[in-house]
């Protein structure tokens, strides 16, 4: 378990960070003292997320994305180089799920499904790792 302060100085970004697991991730990577940033396309519901965090005694910095396009990933990983200059940790939490009849499943249902679910995560780790 992860104590108070172990990730003092670590930066780390979380998509899907706007409610459920990945809110939960974000709040406690912030008490153990990482700066949180906070990713997902609701910005309001990460503003929330970040005064939450900040209330706690936490540091979180809001970075809306649409994971289903590639060019907002690369775009938010220059921002995150440009003003952090790394990253130390990538919590890969967003994803989507379409439900229904796969008879009823359209082309672009499952692609949208495909880009947010497996290709941002490689995209995101591909960036990170650099």
């Amino acid at each position: 378990m992860i104590g108070h302060k172990d990730l003092e100085d670590k930066i780390a970004l979380v998509t899907g960070a706007s409610r459920g697991i990945g809110k939960a991730i974000s709040i406690a990577l912030a008490r153990a003292g990482a700066t949180v940033l906070l990713s997902a396309r609701t910005v309001e519901k990460l503003k929330r997320v970040k005064a939450e965090i900040e209330k706690g005694g936490g540091t979180a910095e809001v970075l809306p994305m649409d994971l289903s396009k590639t060019g907002d990933i690369l775009s938010l990983f220059k921002d995150i180089k440009d003003k952090f200059g790394r990253l130390d940790i990538l919590i890969n939490n967003a994803a989507i799920g379409i439900f229904g009849d796969m008879v009823d499943l359209t082309a672009e249902n499952f692609d949208k499904t495909f880009e947010v679910n497996v290709k941002s995560i490689f995209t995101a780790s591909k960036q990170a790792l650099k």
